[in-house]
């Protein structure tokens, strides 16, 4: 490339004081002046090639400055090397340069403004809730190891699974605990008729189970932090006839599967198998039951993982790192286990799940057709921008970002939310601070797309009351004391 390739682009010495570095004298004939100059008004390719060595150097000045820590120096740096090639391909360069220069000048001023606003905000707010007693277990064990180290001793390996990880694919957790032990489920009001039902039998036994679904919304006490069983008739699924033009839709009827027990985990993994971490129930006359078809288990298990970190703009999506797991078990109802006496009488709803039981595991077409919906209750009153609430309750298709597991007695459907696009995953992230001010519906179903499939049927949900991501059990650290 001429005297581009040799040409030396001045910058601030990394670790001294930015101010004492000057703008080089366009005016003399010097190395800098003769890589500033262009050689034609044609020479765009090679202006591009300038620039990448310029966009290179900033890049790996700003990297440098990360994992150094140092001061805001660097940022000076960085912003001299763009405008001293900006300022001349402005003048000078072809209207091609132009354009990139100043796309680039813009998304480095964009991430430096980002970078300041985290920075300020870290350095102002304390890091409090799951992450900060996770840090603090974390720095905990390494001043342990700093301690043995300094003293010749040798530690042996890590003795809880927590602490063991290959590449951050994590398959086993800390100590194991029952399902539904990191979250309680609402309490029933006092003196109401599930009150009197409970008390007559034991909270983990079928009547109970039964006894929550069938349960109004209005006998249960919303307290902080709780869940309970979903209306179903709160989701407007798909009705026929001719779904395609009429796009009419109705209330779901009664859901397929009820409520057994929530958790709320909070890893530097996700929970890829509930099993990792939690044992399954195992409730007589509920969890043992038969269907009378063999690819129908009577457990399902739906598990979500929420973003435990901010996601980034520019990062892959990632099946790892900081994770809220949320694994919700479900237990096939009496009516649904009636109607799966015979296949050939049953609703459109139950032969659709029937058929997706069959073919998702293997069929990644079919298994695309689970759909996930969210609906906050009041969301108008809320504070929720605007945006945001035309799209309450409305269903997203769960395609690349699904996972299906068949076991012994329950199949497992894993939702990774790290996986769908940005702004889906920053929206997101960006209210999960506020969902202690609300009540969260979650339902899941199947997606019906011929007239005999319809009207959809909602599988299962969860009415999330006033959830607090502070309160999240952290692996390894909160569980000891459960």
């Amino acid at each position: 490339t001429g005297d581009h390739e040799n040409a030396h682009v001045p910058i601030s010495p990394v670790g001294q004081n930015a101010s004492a570095y000057q703008m080089p004298d366009l005016s003399q004939e010097g190395p800098e002046a003769k890589l500033l100059r262009p050689a034609s008004r044609g020479a765009a390719l090679n202006d591009v090639e300038l620039i990448a060595k310029a966009a290179a150097k900033a890049a790996e000045i700003l990297n440098e400055k990360q994992s150094k820590q140092q001061s805001n120096a660097f940022h000076f740096s960085l912003m001299v090397v763009v405008l001293n090639v900006a300022i001349h391909f402005v003048r000078h360069g072809s209207e091609e340069t132009y354009k990139l220069v100043v796309f680039f000048i813009n998304a480095v001023a964009l991430y430096g403004i980002s970078q300041q606003y985290t920075s300020s905000k870290s350095n102002t707010s304390p890091r409090r809730g799951p992450k900060a007693r996770a840090a603090a277990a974390g720095n905990k064990s390494k001043r342990k190891k700093f301690i043995a180290d300094d003293g010749n001793a040798k530690l042996s390996s890590p003795s809880t699974p927590d602490q063991q990880s290959t590449n951050g694919n994590r398959t086993n957790f800390a100590r194991t605990l029952p399902a539904g032990r990191t979250m309680p489920r609402a309490p029933p009001i006092k003196n109401s008729e599930l009150s009197a039902q409970l008390a007559a039998h034991d909270p983990n036994s079928a009547d109970a189970i039964r006894a929550y679904a069938a349960a109004p919304a209005s006998s249960i006490q919303a307290q902080p932090h709780t869940y309970s069983n979903v209306d179903s008739k709160l989701f407007n699924l798909r009705i026929g006839p001719n779904y395609k033009k009429n796009k009419q839709k109705a209330p779901s009827a009664p859901a397929l599967y009820d409520l057994i027990s929530m958790d709320f985990l909070y890893a530097d993994a996700p929970l890829k198998q509930m099993g990792d971490k939690f044992r399954l129930p195992n409730i007589p006359g509920l969890t043992d039951i038969s269907t009378g078809h063999s690819h129908i288990p009577p457990l399902l298990v739906v598990n979500t993982w929420l973003p435990g970190e901010e996601p980034s703009m520019f990062a892959k999506n990632t099946l790892e790192g900081e994770t809220y797991s949320i694994p919700l078990v479900f237990v096939l109802s009496k009516d649904t286990l009636g109607q799966l006496q015979n296949l050939e009488t049953a609703s459109p709803g139950v032969k659709l799940w029937s058929e997706w039981c069959k073919r998702a595991e293997k069929e990644e077409s079919f298994r695309g057709r689970f759909k996930c919906m969210g609906m906050i209750e009041n969301i108008e009153n809320t504070g929720v921008p605007k945006f945001i609430q035309g799209y309450n309750g409305k269903p997203a298709l769960v395609t690349k970002s699904g996972t299906f597991h068949r076991h012994a007695n329950y199949i497992e459907f894993s939702i990774n939310v790290n996986m769908w696009a940005f702004l889906a995953r920053k929206g997101l992230y960006t209210l999960t601070p506020t969902f202690p001010d609300f009540i969260f519906n979650v339902g899941f179903t199947i997606e019906a797309r011929k007239d005999e499939e319809m009207p959809e049927v909602l599988l299962g949900g969860c009415r999330l009351l006033h959830l607090d991501t502070e309160k999240a059990v952290v692996d390894g650290v909160d569980d000891v004391e459960i």
